[in-house]
């Protein structure tokens, strides 16, 4: 135990420095590759021959694809951040269920609610306005709008309407369960009563959850390795964050390829998690490889304009990831009413492309103004409510002893 919190204090001290400020740039960049991705799937018809095509038009065919890999590395980076937090918060000997909910709860919720309600809103206007067909009944959904709510989309409902990216929210959310159950499992000194309670609590989220999700977990604990392995003095060469990258860029592609059937084509659906798993080791060694190599080169260099704009784009990333298909539908649907029937991509529909993309994360940015950047508003009135109920309670348990 004093060798797990003795490697994660190091690895805590160095995210404190500039390699944070990378880590937002991916952050934001990975959920506009998601939009990128849903965007042309609705945008053009196909490609076609991209050898007739610049090499403007061949590199963003590259970054549409890559929607799904990014998805990956938001597990990673959540199982980084997140993992981070609980392990801090134990070594500080401040830990608590209490303070853990409400954070996650206010993170989560500020935005997911709006979220869902704006997706009804737009559904609503792509059925009856555009003609979508495809969610004439999903936009009055109750069970599965409640459902979403408490996360059990693809486990006991859909996801809701057209938002289809709000599967990943429910493997992050049992995720953030998970993890303090199993680790105060194993490496606490807990009472036997609290650990067996645990037990049947982790059990039971498992059992329900299935096995994909349960799978994906793997992927979302390699943030939290990161977090615990040792400095390894071969892995501190000057080469290797290179060559980490190198591999992370390498493994990025072979998802599409994958689901195209140009690599493995035989039950290409199951070697996802394979893939996956490639992606996600790739990204885990980028920052690992970051956090010991990088970060004392980096240490004392300026990076105030990079900073302000990975803060930028990370500040609004969960609202653009929760958000922007629901826009992307009625968009699609809307320009369908009046004749559109998909680009073939040149120079043009590039631009195009770009601009919708733009306009998409400039409406993300003004939801996030109203949510997620409201985040501690939220929880300081979680924690004042949390505080009040709990005096109430002490002060009749009182009460009815001095009776009694």
């Amino acid at each position: 135990m004093r060798k797990i919190f003795s490697n994660f204090y190091k690895a805590n001290e160095l995210l404190e420095g500039n390699v944070s400020i990378y880590l937002d740039l991916i952050r934001g960049l990975s959920a506009i590759l998601v939009v990128m991705e849903h965007l042309s799937s609705r945008l053009f018809v196909g490609y076609g021959n991209l050898e007739n095509h610049n090499l403007l038009v061949k590199f963003l065919y590259l970054l549409n694809i890559l929607g799904g890999p990014a998805v990956t590395l938001f597990f990673v980076l959540s199982g980084l951040f997140i993992s981070r937090s609980v392990l801090k918060a134990l070594y500080e000997n401040k830990w608590s269920w209490q303070a853990y909910l409400i954070n996650r709860f206010s993170r989560l919720y500020v935005v997911l609610i709006p979220a869902l309600i704006l997706t009804f809103i737009l559904d609503n206007i792509a059925v009856n306005y555009f003609g979508d067909e495809g969610y004439a009944n999903a936009f009055n959904n109750l069970k599965d709008f409640i459902g979403n709510i408490f996360f059990l989309q693809n486990i006991f409902v859909g996801v809701y309407g057209s938002n289809a990216p709000l599967w990943s929210l429910s493997y992050e959310f049992w995720y953030y369960m998970l993890f303090p159950l199993l680790f105060l499992l194993f490496f606490s000194n807990q009472v036997k009563f609290v650990k067996i309670i645990s037990l049947m609590i982790a059990i039971l989220i498992i059992s329900m959850a299935g096995t994909r999700l349960n799978s994906y977990f793997v992927i979302w604990l390699i943030g939290t390795l990161v977090l615990l392995l040792p400095k390894i003095k071969f892995l501190t060469r000057g080469f290797i964050p290179i060559l980490a990258l190198i591999l992370l860029l390498l493994a990025l592609p072979v998802r599409p390829l994958v689901m195209t059937g140009r690599l493995f084509t035989e039950n290409w659906t199951e070697n996802l998690f394979a893939v996956d798993i490639f992606i996600g080791l790739a990204f885990g060694f980028l920052i690992y490889t970051m956090l010991h190599v990088v970060s004392d080169k980096i240490r004392n260099v300026e990076l105030r304009w990079l900073d302000k704009i990975s803060k930028l784009l990370a500040g609004f990333s969960f609202s653009l990831y929760l958000i922007h298909y629901p826009i992307v539908n009625t968009l699609y649907f809307w320009g369908a009413k009046n004749g559109f029937s998909g680009l073939q991509p040149n120079l043009i529909s590039v631009i195009m492309e770009i601009i919708i993309v733009i306009f998409i994360c400039i409406i993300a940015f003004f939801f996030s103004r109203i949510t997620e950047a409201q985040t501690h508003i939220i929880r300081k009135f979680l924690v004042t409510k949390n505080s009040a109920f709990i005096a109430s309670f002490r002060n009749k348990v009182l009460s009815k002893e001095r009776v009694g």
